[in-house]
C-alpha cells in the first residue's frame, strides 16, 4: 500500500514538472513571437521607406515604367508579396506582385502584415506606397525557437529526472530509516514500546470481539543494575542484546518480542491454543533458558528474569490494563524471590485498586498537609538524647493512621516520594518553628532520603532549593541515605552526597548491611555516621556471628572516625551488649518510640 502512494506520489510529481515546464515553453514562444512580430513590421516599415523615397520622381512625373522599376526591387525582399504606389488622388500609379505569391497552409496560419508609407517630395505628400508582406518566416522562427526550447527543456528534464532518481532513492531510504527507528530497538532491534502497543491494542480488540484469546508477558532482568555498575554499559548492553535474541527463540515466529524500557521485555503470544497452558510453556522456558551464562570479555555473566502473565480477555479488556496486570503479575514473582513467573489474579487486581486508591488518597494528603513527622530520639551510653529521626506519619481522615511500610514504598514506585520529601523539610521547618517559640530547642534531627529523590536532575535542584528557602541549616537537620541511595550517587559528577556535604551538612548511611554491605566503600563515601540495621541487631545476644560482625563494622567505622548507632534496640540485653561493643548511639524501643512533636519535648525536657 505504501509502495502503491510513493509511485502515485512520484507520477504526480512528474506530471506537474511537465506541465510546469510546457507552460514555461508556452510563455517563452509567446514572448518570442511578439519580438519577432515587432522586428518584421520594422523591416517592412523600412523596406517600404527606402522603396518610397526611390519613387518619388515617378509620381512627381506620372511615369508608369520609372514606378514600376522601383518596385521591381521588392524581389530583393523575399518576405514582400506585393505592393501598390499609389497616387495622391489614391489612384494605382503602378503594382508589384511576387510570383509564386500564393500562400502554403503555413503561409495561411501565419498570415500577412500590410505596411503603408507616404511618399514625400521637398516636404510635400505626392503619394503612398502600401506593401503587403508574408509572415510565414515569423512562424519559421517560431517553430525553431520552439523546437529548440522544448529539446532544451526536455534534456532538463531527462537530467534532473536522473539525478533526483537517486536522490528519491536516498530519501526513501532515509525515510525508511526513520520510521524502523521510530518503532524499534537501536540496540536489539526489537520492536519498542509504541510499536508493541499498536499490536497489543490489534490483539486486544480481536481478544474483545471474540475472534481469538491473548497472551502478554512482562519481562524484568534481575538485579540488571548490579550487572552495569560491575560490568560498565557494554556489558549491560552485550547481556539485553543476548536476552533479545533468546526471547526471540523460544516463541514462534507469528509471536511478538519487544523491548519497553531498561531491562524490560515483553512477549505477545498471538492466539495460543489453551492460552493459560501455553504462556506457561513459554514461560517456563523464558526462566530455564535465558539465564545461562553470557560471555563477556571472557567472564561468564548470569542472570535471571522474572515473568508476568496477563491473560486477554480474561484479566483485561485493552492493551494498557493488559500491561498493568502483567506488570503486576511480574512484581509479584520479584516480591517472592525473582527468578520464576506469575500469572496475573483477582487477588492481585485488587492489589492494584488499592494501591491505585492509596496513590489517589497520597496525592491528596501531601496537597492539604495530612502527613506529618513523628521523632525517635537517639541516645548516647550515658542516656542522653543527642539527636532524634524524623519519622514520617500518615493520619487519613477515613483510613485513620496509614502505615509506613504502605505509603513510602508506594511513594517510591510512583515519584511521589519527591514530593513527599519536600513535605518533610516543610513539616521539620515548622516543627522546629515552634519549639524555638516554645523556649526549647532540640537536639539535631535527620531526616531520610530515597534514591529516587534524585534520579533526576531537576529533583536535585528542587530539594537544594527547598533547604535554602526555608533556611534549614547543618545545625539543625542532618540526612540518612540508605546503602542504595549512596552507591548509586556516588559516582555521579553531581552527586548529592558532595551538594550536601560542600552545604555543611552531616550524612549517615542508614540499614547498613542490608545492601551492598561492602566495607571498601567506607572509605570513599565519608559519612559522620553509620547506622547498623535491627536485622542484625536482634541476633546480637543469640548470635555469636552477629556480635562478631557488628565488632567488626564498629572496629571499622571507628577507623575511618564514623560514630555507629544501633537501630532497634528492645532489650536491656542487647543495649548492654551493644555498649560491651563500644557502639556510640542507641535508638529503639527500650528508650523511646516514634512520638508526635509535643510528647518528645515533654519526654526529652523530662
Amino acid at each position: 500500500m505504501r509502495t502503491e502512494s510513493s509511485r502515485l506520489v512520484k507520477h504526480r510529481d512528474v506530471l506537474i514538472a511537465c506541465i510546469a515546464m510546457l507552460v514555461s515553453v508556452l510563455l517563452l514562444t509567446v514572448v518570442q513571437y511578439l519580438e519577432l512580430d515587432a522586428r518584421f513590421r520594422a523591416e517592412m516599415s523600412t523596406q517600404a521607406k527606402i522603396v518610397g523615397q526611390n519613387s518619388g520622381a515617378a509620381l512627381v512625373f506620372d511615369t508608369v515604367p520609372d514606378a514600376q522599376e522601383v518596385l521591381l526591387t521588392l524581389d530583393a525582399a523575399p518576405d514582400v508579396v506585393s505592393a501598390e504606389l499609389l497616387r495622391q488622388n489614391g489612384s494605382v500609379l503602378s503594382s508589384y506582385r511576387r510570383k509564386s505569391a500564393e500562400p502554403g497552409w503555413l503561409g495561411r496560419l501565419a498570415g500577412r502584415a500590410t505596411v503603408a508609407h507616404d511618399v514625400t517630395v521637398s516636404g510635400a505628400r505626392v503619394g503612398r506606397l502600401v506593401v503587403e508582406g508574408d509572415r510565414t518566416s515569423i512562424l519559421h522562427d517560431l517553430i525553431k525557437f520552439g523546437a529548440a526550447a522544448a529539446c532544451t527543456i526536455g534534456i532538463a528534464l531527462l537530467l534532473s529526472s536522473f539525478v533526483s532518481r537517486g536522490l528519491r532513492q536516498r530519501v526513501q531510504a532515509a525515510q525508511e530509516r526513520t520510521r524502523y527507528l521510530a518503532l524499534h530497538d537501536a540496540l536489539t532491534g526489537l520492536p519498542n514500546r509504541a510499536s508493541f502497543q499498536e499490536r497489543l491494542d490489534e490483539a486486544a480488540q480481536r481478544a474483545v470481539a471474540g475472534a481469538a484469546q491473548q497472551a502478554v508477558m512482562f519481562i524484568d532482568v534481575d538485579n540488571f543494575k548490579q550487572i552495569n555498575d560491575l560490568n560498565g554499559h557494554g556489558g549491560g548492553d552485550r547481556v539485553l542484546r543476548e536476552v533479545a535474541e533468546r526471547l526471540q527463540k523460544l516463541v514462534r515466529p507469528g509471536d511478538v518480542v519487544a523491548r519497553i524500557g531498561g531491562d524490560e521485555f515483553a512477549v505477545l503470544l498471538e492466539a495460543p491454543v489453551q492460552p493459560a497452558e501455553a504462556a506457561a510453556r513459554v514461560a517456563t522456558d523464558i526462566v530455564e533458558r535465558v539465564p545461562r551464562p553470557i560471555d563477556f570479555d571472557g567472564e561468564n555473566l548470569r542472570v535471571s528474569v522474572s515473568v508476568g502473565i496477563a491473560l486477554l480477555p480474561r484479566d483485561a479488556r485493552n492493551a494498557d490494563d493488559a500491561m498493568q496486570c502483567a506488570d503486576a503479575a511480574m512484581y509479584q514473582a520479584k516480591r517472592e524471590g525473582k527468578d520464576a513467573f506469575r500469572f496475573f489474579s483477582s487477588a492481585l487486581g485488587e492489589e492494584i485498586r488499592r494501591r491505585s486508591s492509596l496513590e489517589a488518597d497520597l496525592r491528596v494528603a501531601i496537597g492539604e498537609g495530612q502527613l506529618v513527622l513523628h521523632y525517635q530520639p537517639i541516645f548516647d551510653a550515658t542516656g542522653r538524647a543527642v539527636g532524634m529521626e524524623g519519622l514520617m506519619r500518615w493520619r487519613h481522615p477515613q483510613r485513620g493512621w496509614v502505615m509506613p511500610g504502605d505509603f513510602i514504598p508506594l511513594a517510591e514506585s510512583t515519584g511521589l516520594i519527591v514530593e513527599l520529601g519536600l513535605a518533610g523539610l516543610r513539616r521539620v521547618r515548622a516543627d522546629l518553628d515552634e519549639w524555638r517559640r516554645q523556649g526549647w530547642a532540640p537536639p539535631r534531627i535527620a531526616l531520610n532520603l530515597a534514591s529516587t529523590q534524585f534520579k533526576r536532575e531537576t529533583h536535585r535542584q528542587r530539594f537544594l532549593a527547598m533547604l535554602k528557602e526555608l533556611g534549614l541549616t547543618p545545625e539543625e537537620i542532618e540526612f540518612e541515605l540508605t546503602e542504595s541511595t549512596v552507591f548509586e550517587d556516588i559516582t555521579s559528577p553531581d552527586s548529592v552526597l558532595e551538594s550536601l556535604r560542600s552545604r555543611g551538612f552531616r550524612l549517615a548511611i542508614d540499614d547498613f548491611g542490608t545492601g551492598y554491605s561492602s566495607l571498601s566503600y567506607l572509605r570513599r563515601l565519608k559519612c559522620g555516621k553509620l547506622k547498623i540495621d535491627k536485622a542484625f541487631v536482634r541476633d546480637i545476644c543469640t548470635s555469636q556471628e552477629a556480635a562478631l560482625l557488628i565488632r567488626s563494622i564498629i572496629d571499622v567505622a571507628h577507623a575511618l572516625e564514623m560514630q555507629v548507632v544501633a537501630e532497634g534496640v528492645e532489650t536491656e540485653d542487647e543495649r548492654a551488649k551493644l555498649l560491651s561493643l563500644d557502639c556510640d548511639l542507641l535508638q529503639g524501643y527500650l528508650m523511646a518510640k516514634p512520638m508526635a512533636p509535643e510528647g518528645v519535648r515533654q519526654l526529652l525536657l523530662g
